[in-house]
This record gives C-alpha cells, structure tokens and sequence, in this order.
C-alpha cells in the first residue's frame, strides 16, 4: 500500500510554508549557537518555548525579518528574543543584559506564570542602567568618528534587548552622541554591572581596529564608575583575547559550510557563509574570510581550526549542521551532507554526532509541534 504524505493532502498546509518554517527555525538556532553561552541545550530549549506562537503565526503567513534578506532587523530582533535566555557574548554590552538589566527577564522565569508586567522599580532600573550603558556604548563608537551601519547595529540590538517599550527605545536610540565626560551614573550602579559596562566598551573598540580615542572615553567612563586599573587592563585584555578566539570560531564556521554546500555555488552556499561570516567574524578579521568567498576560493580541510576549545567546536558544528539543514534537504541529499559534514567533524577532531543530534531534534520538534495542529484540521 503506498505511503500517504499527510502534508500533501492538508487544505490547511501549503508544503512550501513548512519548508520556509524549517528555514526560520534553523535561523533562530544558528542565532543560539553564535549566542555562545554556557549550555547550548538549555538555549535552545528556552528559545522554542518564546518561539511557539510566532512558528504558528509562520504558517498562517505572518512575516518576519530574515537572515538573509533583512540581516539588521534580524539581529536586532533575534538578541532581544534571547535576551532573557542567552545574551549573545559577542555584541557589545550584552554583560549588562546578562545582570538582568532587560525587562524581556519577565517573559522567562516564575513571574511569568502570574505576570508578564515588570514591577515600577525594575522598569527604573533598566531604563537608568541602559541608558548608561547605551550612551557609554555609543560614545566609544562615536569618539573616533561618525557612526557607521554597523555600529548603529550594535547599539540598536543592545537598546533592543532590554525590552522597553518602543516610544523609550526609539528616543534612546536616537540620542545625539553625549560626550564621556558628560556620561553619569544617577544612582548605584552595582560593582558587576559596572564592570560589564567597561568591558562592553572596550568589546565595542577592539571589534575593529583599537583606536586611542577611544580608549581616553572608555577611561573617562571607567572613573566615574570606579573601576580601578588593574579592572581596566582586565577589561582591555579580556577583549583582545576574545576579539582572537572569535576569529577561529568565525573562520572554521565558514569554511565548514563552504564545503557542505561546495554543489551551492554561487547560490545559498554563498549567501550562508557570508552572513554566518558576518555575524560570527570580527569586524578586523572579515575581510579574509569574505574575500575567499567571493573569489570563489576552494576549500581545502587542512586541520586549520582542530586548536579551538571544545565549546567552540560545538558552537561551530552545530552552526555548520544548521546550514545544511537550512534549505530542508531531501533524505538523499541529506546523506551525501552527512558524509561531508563527517569530514569536517574529523578535520576538527571531534565527534560531532551528539552536536548534528541536538540540532535535529530542535528543528524537528519545532516544525513538527508547529505543524500538528494543522494536520489535525484545527489551524491555529
């Protein structure tokens, strides 16, 4: 008896509505892993529970912004939705997020099941402490000239992720420039939030190329904040290093999915490394990778990334996984990407089954709890 494929005979299911679900999702999860936090399952387990509705609202045509055709408004709303669960290391200022300086906190948490209103004194809190760090953010940016797209990104998806309401965000989004002389605290800034300030600051800096101007705002801000000089230099060092390990992280993710998606050239496989390599790379180090993909370069496996730590392995497999998965692969062609992906685990040394594991079930789960009850006739 031949096989019935219950999506194709559903008069509420469009097959190709499932397939751009499927791109959604694996979009939101390559957002979790380049987040880098400590535990990536509990990410991305967090991150299906905010994403239910709006996976449904997918299927009955709402429209969102997409990595690859709207990658600033992608960014920007993907570090609010994780805000709460896992404030992406790599943007600047996100240390503050992760003091719970964000009112997007109440949407996860024991709150939730009474209120999602945030008290009068936690809205305070946030709105004075990210205005503090917003305008520090912003005037380290702004100390060695105007403002570009991309640092106007950075300081759009930190305003996004404290989750204020959008006439707030929008006139802290649009402050001039304040000069760091000028920046004060108002009020007790606790020694941990104070610390992440600084060492967003100079996050912010060193992402391209460290500039003395701004290293002169980041010590005029640090001074009034009380940050002593052995915390400074801390702060300094702690970001060149993690500038360099995020350029392994960025180019081995790259290159990774360059040779799963080889046959995808010019084509998707392009346009996923590109963006992968935007959104992982160092503004310093993108020009190389992003110059080998545009000349087409091959791939060779040379064991170039087998030295990274063994989180970042994680982060970059299950990047690369994501990737092939993204444009919902036949069974056949998911086999021959399989086989290539094997080949990239073996060239960093590691065993990647459990990483392709947790992506598969994150993607399955959600596509498959989304599409149920459309199955079952009922729509959401």
């Amino acid at each position: 008896m031949a096989t019935v494929d219950p999506l194709a005979v559903s008069p509420l299911l469009d097959p190709s509505a499932v397939s751009g679900l499927v791109q959604i999702v694996t979009e939101d999860a390559i957002f979790a892993f380049a987040a880098g936090g400590d535990d990536v399952a509990d990410t991305l387990e967090g991150l299906g529970k905010r994403r239910t509705e709006a996976y449904a609202a997918v299927l009955n045509g709402a429209q969102m912004p997409r990595m690859l055709a709207q990658y600033d408004a992608w960014v920007t709303a993907s570090s609010r939705l994780l805000a709460p669960i896992a404030p992406p290391v790599w943007l600047p200022m996100m240390g503050v997020i992760a003091e719970k300086v964000t009112l997007e906190i109440g949407s996860r948490g024991l709150r939730s099941l009474f209120s999602l209103r945030p008290t009068e004194k936690e809205t305070q809190r946030v709105k004075r402490i990210g205005a503090l760090a917003a305008r520090t953010l912003r005037a380290v940016l702004a100390s060695d000239g105007h403002l570009d797209s991309e640092e106007l990104l950075m300081v759009a998806s930190f305003i996004a992720s404290l989750g204020l309401d959008d006439g707030d965000a929008q006139l802290l989004f649009h402050e001039a420039p304040i000069a760091p002389s000028g920046i004060e605290p108002y009020g007790e800034v606790e020694t941990a939030v104070a610390r992440a300030v600084i060492r967003g600051a100079w996050l912010a800096a060193a992402w391209d190329t460290l500039d003395p101007r701004e290293e002169v705002a980041i010590r005029a801000v640090a001074s009034k904040l009380g940050i002593d000089a052995q915390e400074f230099e801390q702060g300094r060092a702690g970001a060149q290093k993690f500038v360099d390990t995020r350029r392994l992280v960025g180019l081995g993710a790259v290159e990774g999915i360059r040779y799963l998606l080889s046959d995808r050239e010019p084509g998707v496989g392009i346009q996923l490394a590109a963006a992968i390599g935007r959104l992982l790379l160092p503004r310093r180090y993108r020009e190389e990778a992003l110059a080998h993909i545009g000349h087409g370069v091959p791939v060779v496996l040379g064991k170039r990334h087998a030295g990274i730590s063994g989180v970042d392995k994680v982060v970059v497999l299950g990047i690369v996984w994501l990737a092939a998965l993204f444009d919902d692969p036949t069974q056949s062609r998911k086999a021959v990407l399989r086989a290539r992906f094997e080949r990239v685990c073996d060239d960093l040394g590691v065993d990647g089954g459990k990483v392709r594991g947790l992506v598969e079930d994150f993607v399955t789960d959600n596509v498959l709890l989304t599409v149920k009850p459309f199955l079952l006739g009922v729509g959401l």
